[in-house]
């Protein structure tokens, strides 16, 4: 089964796990790039105001692959709209996919809505939502600062770590 990455990265930490997953299962991988800088007031903005950044092109022969592997962050407990912009132009149908997201999680709680809104922008169930949270790497005692989840990198050995976990 040929499977395509397809992801989006603000800090760096999704991009980090997207090339992991990639390489782990020799898929092909893609990003998904915005044609405007992204700054945390648009971050806010966008999920604020239901805003869709626009996109570069973005020319991939869906046909060519079985299974689609979409890798992005969530804010504020939605879906990064740059992911939400690719959807939207998507001009074929999904068939099959998963979405994974390393994310901060909402006040440090899971983000519970992710596989309704992916049913939402897509018209399918993903095959799985796979979402852990910075701060099941960081040490959990004290429990870390907002600060300190926003702050956090993806390490190689955290991304490969992750894959374990991710990966099937």
């Amino acid at each position: 089964m040929k499977t395509l990455v397809i992801y989006y990265s603000f800090t760096g930490n999704n991009s980090k796990l997207a090339q992991k997953i990639a390489m782990s299962i020799n898929a092909d991988i893609k990003e998904i790039k915005e044609k405007k800088n992204r700054t945390i007031l648009t971050i806010l903005l966008d999920v604020l105001f239901n805003r869709i950044p626009t996109i570069k092109d973005f020319d991939i022969q869906f046909e060519l692959y079985e299974n689609l592997i979409f890798v992005a962050p969530v804010w504020f407990g939605k879906i990064a709209t740059p992911l939400r912009a690719l959807f939207k132009e998507l001009n074929v149908k999904i068939e099959v996919y998963s979405f994974v997201s390393i994310s901060a999680g909402t006040n440090g709680e899971k983000n519970s809505n992710l596989e309704k809104e992916l049913m939402q922008r897509t018209g399918l169930m993903p095959k799985a939502v796979i979402n852990p949270l910075i701060s099941e790497i960081l040490t959990a005692n004290p429990k870390p600062s907002r600060k300190q989840l926003d702050a956090y990198r993806l390490s190689d050995t955290d991304a490969h770590d992750l894959v374990k976990r991710v990966l099937p």
